[in-house]
C-alpha cells in the first residue's frame, strides 16, 4: 500500500472511521495471520489470534504516534498476543520447508533457506516432509528464540527493524539471532524422530557417513 494512502487511512481509523480501518486492515490481515501461525502452529489457534490482533489494533490505535512503521507496531502487537497465547496455553497444560543452511556472510551462521523447488514427486514429498519437520523444531525452540528467528529468517525483517519491534539494541538482536540459530540447529541435529532424516542428511553432506 502507498505510504500517503496507508497514513491517511490511519489517520481517519483513529477518528473513529471503521470503513477506513477496514481498509487498512485488507492489507495486513494475511500477514497478521501468517505471523499468528508461525508462532502458534495451529491453524484455528492462528486465525483465533489474529482476530484478537485486529481488535487489539482497533482499540490501541490512537496511540500509534507513527514514530516507527505501522508493521513494526503491528507486528510488536501481534506477537506479544500470540506470546499471551502461548502462556495460557502452557497454563492450561501444566492445569491439567525449509532447511537450514549455511549462511553465505559467516561459515558458522546458520540461516532458514526456502526448500527449493522439485519436479520430481518423490523429492516434492521429501521436500514437504523437511518442511514438517522445521516447522516441529520451530515449535520446540524458546520463545524468545523463536519470535527473533520469525523475524529475520522467516519474515526478512532487517537487524534495524528487528531492534525496534523488539525493543532491544542492534548487537543485542545479533547476538540473540546466534544463540537462536544455534538452538534451532541443536534441535534439527537429534538422531530421533521426527528429526532423523535431516540429521542423516546433514551428516551425509558433512562426509561423516
Amino acid at each position: 500500500m502507498d505510504e500517503i494512502i496507508e497514513r491517511n487511512l490511519i489517520e481517519k481509523a483513529k477518528q473513529g472511521d471503521v470503513a477506513a480501518f477496514e481498509t487498512l486492515m485488507l492489507s495486513y490481515e494475511k500477514h497478521i495471520y501468517n505471523i499468528c501461525l508461525k508462532m502458534l502452529g495451529d491453524e484455528q489457534e492462528a486465525f483465533d489470534g489474529a482476530q484478537e490482533v485486529c481488535v487489539k489494533l482497533w482499540r490501541q490505535l490512537k496511540t500509534f504516534e507513527g514514530n516507527s512503521k505501522f508493521s513494526t507496531w503491528m507486528y510488536r502487537i501481534a506477537t506479544n498476543q500470540c506470546l499471551d497465547l502461548i502462556r495460557k496455553r502452557k497454563s492450561r497444560l501444566e492445569g491439567e520447508v525449509s532447511l537450514y543452511q549455511p549462511s553465505k556472510d559467516s561459515e558458522n551462521e546458520w540461516v532458514l533457506d526456502e526448500a527449493p523447488k522439485h519436479d520430481v514427486m518423490s523429492e516434492h514429498v521429501d521436500q514437504l516432509a523437511l518442511k514438517d519437520i522445521m516447522e516441529q523444531a520451530l515449535k520446540e525452540v524458546k520463545e524468545e528464540y523463536k519470535q527473533i528467528l520469525i523475524l529475520r529468517d522467516v519474515e526478512g525483517y532487517s537487524y534495524d527493524e528487528i531492534a525496534e519491534t523488539l525493543e532491544m539494541n542492534k548487537g543485542t538482536v545479533k547476538s540473540r539471532l546466534s544463540r537462536a540459530r544455534l538452538a534451532m540447529k541443536e534441535i534439527l541435529m537429534q538422531n530421533k524422530e521426527p528429526y532423523k532424516s535431516f540429521f542423516r542428511q546433514t551428516i551425509k553432506k558433512e562426509g561423516n557417513i
